[in-house]
């Protein structure tokens, strides 16, 4: 195989990640523009809602094609040169992991990946019970307190989730 070839291979792997990355940013960063001075809180319209999409799915492409054109130049510079350099391979494989690494940072710090946080312990708990709606203390007070509440917003259980946690059970299954 041609080293332009693998090296179109070597930048698109992790240009894949990247250019996926970067286009969820563009387009936060567009939809937050238009919400914040173009259409507010007010009703999209459609070509909004249609356009979007479009441009989050070019902006996605033209970064990938460039990535995957950027290896194919550099491949093709490096052809007449003997033998294959291992340290290449490294920096694409290692181009392509720290993203996905910190990508699965980013969700367990968020807390969409890991053990349940208290507050969503708390919530499914009040919820099993038959209570539309939760709260727990500030974290910086230390106390780890559920309580429930009716209807009316009036707390109608509180509960411990130390207590909980320290018998060994689910707070959830009590």
């Amino acid at each position: 195989m041609k080293k332009r070839y693998l090296y179109s291979i070597l930048f698109g792997i992790p240009g894949f990640v990247v250019s996926l990355l970067a286009a969820f940013v563009i387009f936060g960063v567009m939809a937050g523009f238009l919400w914040i001075y173009v259409h507010g809180d007010n009703p999209w319209p459609r070509s909004a809602e249609k356009m979007l999409p479009v441009f989050f799915t070019l902006t996605f492409l033209v970064l990938w094609v460039a990535s995957m054109i950027a290896g194919f130049i550099t491949g093709k510079r490096l052809e007449d040169a003997p033998g294959f350099n291992r340290k290449h391979i490294l920096v694409s494989a290692g181009a392509t992991a720290l993203p996905l690494a910190l990508i699965v940072l980013h969700q367990f710090g968020v807390g969409n990946i890991g053990p349940k946080s208290a507050g969503r312990l708390c919530s499914e708990f009040c919820n099993g019970k038959g209570y539309p709606a939760s709260g727990m203390p500030p974290k910086d007070t230390g106390d780890s307190t559920c309580s429930c509440f009716d209807g009316n917003g009036k707390t109608a259980i509180t509960r411990s989730l130390a207590d909980s946690e320290k018998q060994g059970s689910d707070p959830v299954s009590r």
